[in-house]
């Protein structure tokens, strides 16, 4: 039984190291004709779908869904003839060509790579380096957990966060000069301070997926689902107020006591609506167009966009959401759609868009909570947003700093992710 790779290159100038599968259309053993969607893989800038490019049957599945895979690497294999269960396939010469960047291979290659030889220069991406050299990290002293031993972001972030608790630890151990105490000091849940992502209505925490990565050095990063979305479909919230439960009741769990809130839309209304419970210390707050701010909401577009079932539907409301439609990754509202498929919560964000907007309205006010805020704010929003009216933008205290943005919708985040996370930052860092 001859084989063919199924596998995913860097194009269109995109920088990548690797990709994350999101969905297997098909399992093994199934057929598919030339052109079937076989799998869908998150890029750094899109959501990609691809296509069997032959009539056959799928074969093989190295990597899940959920997991990173190199670029480059074999995903899968399809067969040209049906396989049978335990039967071991034989490599066509097109699998041959591809044979070096077989995952099974690459575990070994990854391993051996990562161990480097004294004197060798690290392999690092670009983002990591500069973050390393802003930090004044020794790369040749990380290990990296990328392809091959690649040192990524979340490497430098693990390297600063152990050494920021090495630090805590020498305090804490070290007594004041002639004090000794017999009580045990407490325990601390937990050592830094992370910005809290909340998305918007209808999305999930990876719409911030453009933006963590540009953020400052140093920075720990936590992104929440809301209620009725994503991981957290299962769960629902009929008002503002339930929502900021539990947002706060998870925090709590993961041991957040302290954070810097960072809210789109209706998470820019959680995040209000978490200061104001006060069970959170907040230490800045950057909210990107918040609703609460006032009465009026594109209600035909939160309709449109909790009932949509194609993607031709889909992609005429999330068209609204920005300036320039062109803005939207390439495959966004197939992944978008998908998405709701797999959690099945079309129905629940129908009903919270009922309870939370009725007759088209909001129905909360944060204006109130916006006022009283005493730490350092920032509002962004875009002067072509579509679904809040960036007028609600003069309910802004004078305390606050109010960024609007030429060309830019309502979601700054995806049109605009580095100066949004520019802006976050220095919120951030403004905090002390």
């Amino acid at each position: 039984m001859t084989t063919h790779p199924i596998t995913i290159d860097s194009a269109g100038g995109e920088y990548m190291e690797a990709v994350l599968v999101i969905a297997w259309a098909v399992k093994p053993g199934d057929p598919v004709k030339a052109g079937d969607l076989v799998v869908t893989v998150e890029t750094a800038k899109a959501a990609t779908e691809i296509e069997a490019d032959r009539d056959g049957w799928l074969a093989d599945v190295f990597f899940a869904e959920g997991q990173e895979a190199p670029v480059g690497a074999v995903l899968g294999t399809i067969a040209d003839e049906k396989p049978v269960a335990g039967e071991t396939a034989s490599r066509g010469p097109a699998a041959a060509a591809a044979t070096a960047a077989n995952p099974r291979e690459l575990v070994a290659d990854e391993a051996s790579a990562s161990i480097r030889q004294p004197g060798s220069r690290p392999i690092a991406s670009p983002l990591a380096r500069r973050l390393a050299a802003a930090a004044g990290l020794d790369l040749a002293a990380i290990s990296g957990s990328g392809p091959r031993g690649r040192i990524k972001k979340r490497d430098i972030d693990a390297t600063l966060a152990a050494r920021t608790n090495q630090q805590d630890a020498a305090v804490q151990r070290t007594p004041a000069p002639g004090r000794t105490s017999s009580v045990a000091a407490p325990t601390v849940a937990r050592q830094a301070m992370p910005v809290v992502f909340i998305h918007g209505f209808g999305a999930d925490r990876s719409v911030w997926r453009q933006v963590v990565p540009l953020l400052g050095s140093g920075i720990e990063t936590i992104s929440l689902d809301l209620p009725g979305h994503g991981g957290e479909a299962s769960t629902t919230a009929g008002s503002i107020e339930e929502i900021a439960f539990l947002l706060s009741d998870r925090l709590e769990e993961m041991g957040v006591g302290n954070a810097h809130l960072v809210g789109h839309s209706l998470g820019g209304a959680a995040a209000l609506a978490l200061t104001r419970l006060g069970r959170l210390a907040v230490r800045s707050v950057t909210l990107l167009a918040p609703g609460g701010l006032g009465p009026e909401i594109n209600s035909g577009f939160l309709a449109g966009l909790a009932r949509a079932t194609t993607v031709q539907a889909l992609e005429r409301w999330l068209a609204v959401m920005v300036g320039d439609p062109s803005a939207l990754p390439g495959g966004y509202a197939q992944a978008a759609l998908r998405q709701i498929e797999k959690t099945g919560n079309r129905d629940r964000l129908a009903a919270m868009a009922e309870s939370l907007f009725p007759d088209g309205t909001q129905g909360f006010d944060l204006g109130g909570a916006l006022a009283e805020l005493a730490v350092p704010t920032r509002l962004i929003w875009g002067r072509l947003d579509r679904i809040i009216p960036v007028a609600h933008a003069a309910r802004a205290p004078g305390f606050a700093a109010v960024h609007l943005l030429d060309g830019i919708g309502h979601v700054a985040q995806i049109e605009a992710p580095a100066l949004t996370a520019r802006l976050i930052t220095e919120t951030v860092r403004s905090a002390g």
